[in-house]
């Protein structure tokens, strides 16, 4: 994880990510879907500023975001108090660009990020192997965040499986203005409708290939179409972007986020320019590398 720290205060990048892959294997005892899902952190970034504090204080750059007990922020804050029995207060800032709602995994990335921050700002000494045990406490996409760029992640999402890609591959996410509730999306799933699931196996062999054009024909996502029925507007999105010069285009998760994959860095920068034009939304250029983020 990228940050910067500096006489008792650290700033940290909260990446988003996409599901290059999902799908749903069936129900769980417990209530949740099991998935196999394969996500890519992407060079879209919250920023999470930490100093210590009297009080526990949260405040946020996006008014619509709640800063109380409920906020993954907040508890992520609070189980490390109770694990570590430090019970200091903390000051922290959210500098919110990832889109709410949009499945990207905004929240789940500000959760890991938190307990990242906060370990090394009071030096508790976690290693990532804890502090993956304590985001999946907390949320099922959080664990992936902790870890590696790329990984399958399998149960709920929070069995993490590192999958290093030396490629560099170019993504134009389009979020619509519009949240999607994940509970409302798997709520309406039919997992006795499902058929010829997909196996992940030729998919990650598409990934590690390189050819962004094989790697955009196998991107796969269960979800959508339940997704497209309850907002058909996703749907529409999605076949005028097909008509574009992308390798492929698929629904982030839940949604409602929509993203197409390119060739190369000068092809998605164009391509996103001419999708501004469109008003679908907020538009972002990015890649799966992050060696470019500077402080």
């Amino acid at each position: 994880m990228k940050y910067w720290e500096d006489q008792g205060k650290i700033k940290i990048a909260a990446p988003a990510k996409i599901n290059l892959f999902l799908e749903i294997l069936g129900k769980r005892p417990d209530g949740y879907h099991e998935i196999e899902t394969v996500m890519q952190k992407v060079c879209l970034y919250d920023y999470i500023y930490m100093e210590n504090n009297e009080d526990m204080e949260l405040s946020c750059s996006n008014p619509e975001l709640e800063t109380g007990e409920d906020n993954l922020v907040v508890k992520a804050v609070r189980l490390l108090q109770k694990e570590s029995g430090i019970y200091r207060g903390i000051k922290i800032f959210l500098e919110k660009n990832i889109p709410i709602g949009a499945g990207l995994g905004g929240g789940s990335s500000d959760a890991a990020a938190t307990l990242f921050g906060i370990n090394r700002l009071w030096r508790l000494g976690y290693d990532s192997e804890r502090l993956m045990s304590f985001a999946a406490r907390l949320g099922s996409d959080i664990p992936f965040f902790i870890g590696e760029n790329t990984a399958i992640c399998r149960g709920r999402g929070e069995i993490i499986q590192p999958f290093p890609i030396k490629t560099k591959y170019y993504y134009v996410i389009i979020y619509p203005k519009f949240a999607v509730s994940t509970a409302t999306a798997y709520k309406n799933f039919k997992i006795a409708l499902t058929k010829n699931l997909k196996d992940v196996t030729f998919f990650l062999r598409s990934l590690e290939s390189g050819d962004a054009d094989l790697l955009g024909t196998c991107l796969h996502n269960r979800l959508e179409d339940v997704v497209f029925k309850l907002y058909p507007q996703l749907e529409e999105i999605k076949q005028k972007l097909k008509k574009l010069d992308f390798c492929g285009v698929l629904l982030s998760g839940s949604g409602s986020a929509v993203y197409g994959l390119c060739r190369r860095e000068s092809e998605a920068k164009n391509i996103g320019q001419n999708v501004k034009t469109f008003g679908f939304g907020d538009v972002f250029v990015v890649t799966s590398d992050f060696e470019g983020i500077t402080k």
